[in-house]
């Protein structure tokens, strides 16, 4: 039977971003390939890092450990002015998350098609892409680019969107502190 360790899940995990780094270098995978496999990455990178650190605290249920050297459970205590047992639910949203957005406005100076000024043109509408990065706070990024019409050939130009924001919703990534 193979042998599993932290490090060698790590390792293979890494050789396989790596592989697939080196694949998408040639330019064959369209670029939404690219955004459904780095979010598998970072969900990939998320279910190693919880499963592979998690520590179940040792008691006398799951080791030789006698209960009067274990700490009293305090899940299954009495709530005062109520008649049913266990400890009171927390519906919603976990109290130790953080969630940062901001949005950002990239505007359009000049038509791309023949050079025209456009500064003073007022956008007619806007497209939104948008990045989440996890940093054990989710960071949502929303990048609005004008979209205007010239007055003087009556095409189009959109403002150009940051390089690392290819599609409308951006893949995940994890920063570890």
């Amino acid at each position: 039977m193979a042998s599993i360790d932290k490090q060698s899940i790590r390792e293979e995990f890494e050789n396989v971003k790596a592989e697939y780094k080196r694949l998408s270098a040639k330019g064959n995978l369209p670029q939404e390939y690219h955004a459904l496999f780095n979010t598998m990455f970072m969900l990939l990178g998320i279910v190693i890092s919880i499963f592979m650190e998690r520590t179940t605290k040792k008691n006398n249920k799951n080791s030789n450990i006698p209960s009067s050297q274990t700490e009293k459970d305090e899940s299954s205590k009495n709530l005062t002015g109520s008649k049913s047992k266990g400890v009171e639910e927390i519906s919603g949203r976990s109290r130790n998350t953080r969630t940062v957005t901001s949005v950002k406005k990239l505007t359009v100076e000049n038509c791309e098609h023949c050079g025209e000024d456009l500064s003073s043109i007022s956008a007619m509408r806007h497209e939104r892409r948008t990045k989440i990065d996890i940093i054990f706070e989710k960071v949502v990024t929303h990048v609005d680019a004008e979209i205007k019409e010239c007055e003087n050939c009556g095409k189009q130009t959109k403002a150009v969107f940051p390089l690392d924001m290819p599609v409308s919703l951006q893949g995940i990534n994890i920063i570890p502190r």
